[in-house]
């Protein structure tokens, strides 16, 4: 990871990546700061507690960060944020994406 985006981020719109066994899953999240500029750095990501993604995010305590353009189309907001991964299979059909975890 590189540090200095810690700097860079703002208010707006966050996908919060995660699998669990062994399945991708995202979710929507519009609160995310930089808690400490340490090593390792920490952050800060508002999650409702009782959400899969939450869950999973507590298994296996990996998680990635992706910053939403101001042109990210209302498909893929909807598409990961209205829906959850815990009742539905969050494949990510269509939405450009590399899993790095």
């Amino acid at each position: 990871m590189n540090p200095a985006v810690l700097i860079n981020l703002s208010y707006g719109m966050y996908v919060i990546g995660t699998k669990q066994d062994g399945r991708p899953n995202a979710c929507v999240a519009t609160s995310v700061v930089q808690a400490s500029s340490g090593s390792p750095e920490k952050v800060l990501v508002t999650l409702t507690k009782d959400t899969h993604s939450c869950a999973a995010i507590r298994e296996n305590g990996i998680f990635t960060i992706s910053v939403l353009s101001t042109d990210t189309p209302a498909s893929v907001i909807g598409a990961l944020g209205l829906v959850s991964g815990k009742n539905a299979d969050k494949v990510l059909k269509g939405v450009a994406y590399a899993c790095g975890i």
